[in-house]
Parts: structure tokens; sequence; C-alpha cells
């Protein structure tokens, strides 16, 4: 196996625990259990479980942007993008135990990589959103405003309604609120004649 296989098997087992334990319970011996390596090994890659759990995040943030961007090319429609985004995100946080805890906890918010990387979901969010709405602008599916700034509050609705989405609910539930909520928003900002 060489370094890069390595590297990523422990990012993967290690994802693994930390969604089942949290970064304070997983120790470093648990993740050198679970890759079947020595610690020293894990200790060749990585300084910490915080390093390991850095390479988890940036990993599951990389796979959740890979998956939005997939599930967007296959709309043609600013509607049909926005309803995507919302959709895919919600679905995908599920599945993305590691990355949501750390976008919400409060206890790792004293990590500033945990900070940062919040940050830059975030804007990254707010963009997406706001291209979507731009191109609607453009194409006169949408009636001219702030773009930016409602790109701004719907990730922020969208993070309020994240826990009883993917907690609460199974995703057909989830696809059922969706199609009721957006064309609340698409009313408000659609077009009329």
């Amino acid at each position: 196996m060489d370094k890069d296989e390595k590297r990523k098997l422990i990012v993967e087992s290690s994802r693994d625990l930390f969604a089942r334990f949290g970064l304070r319970k997983t120790t470093m011996d648990d993740i050198a259990a679970k890759c079947r390596m020595g610690k020293a090994t894990l200790y060749y890659y990585f300084k910490n479980k915080e390093d390991i759990f850095r390479a988890v995040i940036d990993e599951e943030g990389r796979l959740f942007k890979e998956r939005m961007e997939e599930a967007l090319s296959k709309e043609t429609t600013p509607r049909d993008k926005l309803r995507a985004f919302v959709l895919t995100r919600v679905v995908y946080i599920k599945e993305l135990t590691n990355y949501y805890s750390t976008m919400r906890d409060e206890y790792l918010q004293h990590y500033a990589f945990i900070e940062r990387e919040r940050l830059k979901f975030n804007d990254w969010e707010i963009q997406t959103v706001q291209s979507i709405l731009d191109e609607g602008i453009q194409q006169g599916v949408f009636s001219k405003f702030d773009s930016r700034l409602t790109a701004t509050a719907i990730v922020f609705a969208l993070k309020g309604l994240e826990y009883p989405w993917t907690v609460d609910q199974d995703v057909i539930d989830i696809e059922r609120a969706v199609d009721l909520t957006l064309p609340v928003l698409f009313n408000g900002i659609e077009k009329r004649d």
C-alpha cells in the first residue's frame, strides 16, 4: 500500500469513528485499531487526531461540493436548480455526519480550522445560491432583487431547517417538505405579468 492509499485509509476509517463517537471520544488508539496500523504509522501521516479530523472534514466538504455540482449540472432552469440545491443539501448533509456536526456543534468552535471551514462553506453556499438567483434574474424568471442578500437569507433559513429535516424525517418526507416550501419562496420572487 503506497503513502496516498494509507493516508486515504486513515481518513476513511477515522470518518466512521468520528461519526459514531465524535472528536472528543475518538482516540488515536481507536483509529490505529480500525486501520490495523500502529499509532506510530498514524503519527507519520498526521500530527494528532485533530489533524486527522481536519482531513476528514476536508474530504467530506469536497464530496459535498462534488455531489452538489453534479446535482445542479443535471438541471436546466433556475427553479429546478434551486430545488436541486435544497434537496441535495438536506439529503447529503444527513449522510455527512462529521461535516454536519462540525458545522453546528458549539464545542468545536474553539478549533480555528473549524471556524474557517464554517465560513468557507457558508460563503460557498451563498455564492452557489446567488449564481442560481442571478441566472433566474437574467432569464427573466425571477424579478430583480438583491441576489446576495436573498441567497444569504435562503442559506440561513435552510440551516434553521437542518435539524428537523435531517434528524426527524426520512428522504421522502424531506422531498415533500421541500416541494411544499419552495412555492412559497418562488411566489415571492417569481416575475409576475
